[in-house]
């Protein structure tokens, strides 16, 4: 068997997927739920334990996306696990958004298919700790790409005051440019204290949960309980 054959099979037998060929490349691509069809769907923010990088690549072989294996703790149980629980799963990240792993803590939605775990495509928001002892997001929904002159996208929540604990610090001035601060700086949920950045404004955490099931189709599907909070 081909090396691109090997990881095709490790694919299908590790998460649903298509498997395309053509020539003398395989186009391997993990397959989207139907709605309805989803498995298990696990909720919960979780810390990060470990995450690394696996290679998934291949000769004459196009992988989409890049793969990790993730291993997280449950800080907060949403849905289907335990607080303490620690759970390892497969992500598929895209280079055009947040990476998964970069923040310690994230709000994610896992797919259980038998004894496989893997992150619901893409649905997961970088969270950070508050002081009320939960999680809340910093900025909008879609954050990520929202340009400082652009509206906020109105089909998600409103933007709220949030105390973050610890503090969180986005940047430090001093380092910056004109152009930098602009670009890091959004007034609508930055704040500048002194030579730092902080942010002030984001979305609680049940928010943030109804919102991505609303989203979502499969998520909506498996989770119709938690599509109304927070509407």
């Amino acid at each position: 068997m081909s090396h691109a054959s090997l990881v095709a099979a490790w694919l299908l037998a590790t998460a649903p997927a298509v498997v395309a060929a053509a020539d003398d490349y395989s186009i391997v691509t993990q397959r989207v739920s139907e709605p309805g069809d989803a498995g298990e769907v696990l909720v919960f923010v979780g810390e990060q334990i470990s995450y690394e990088l696996l290679d998934l690549s291949c000769d004459d072989c196009w992988v989409f996306d890049t793969w990790h294996t993730a291993r997280y703790r449950v800080t907060e149980a949403i849905h289907g696990v335990r607080p303490g629980e620690e759970l390892e799963f497969n992500v598929a990240e895209h280079a055009i958004l947040v990476p998964f792993g970069h923040t310690s803590y994230a709000l994610a939605f896992v797919e259980r298919h038998d004894n496989h775990l893997a992150l619901v495509k893409y649905q997961q928001v970088p969270v950070y700790p508050t002081q009320d002892l939960s999680f809340a997001s910093c900025g909008p929904l879609d954050g990520a790409s929202v340009d400082p002159g652009e509206p906020l996208n109105p089909k998600y929540p409103e933007l709220r005051d949030i105390d973050f604990s610890p503090r969180l610090v986005v940047d430090d001035t001093r380092r910056m440019s004109a152009l930098g601060r602009q670009k890091a700086y959004d007034p609508r949920w930055h704040e500048v204290e002194g030579d730092e950045i902080v942010c002030s404004r984001g979305i609680p955490l049940a928010e943030l949960v109804a919102a991505k099931v609303r989203g979502h189709e499969v998520l909506e599907a498996a989770l119709p309980e938690f599509a109304g909070a927070g509407r």
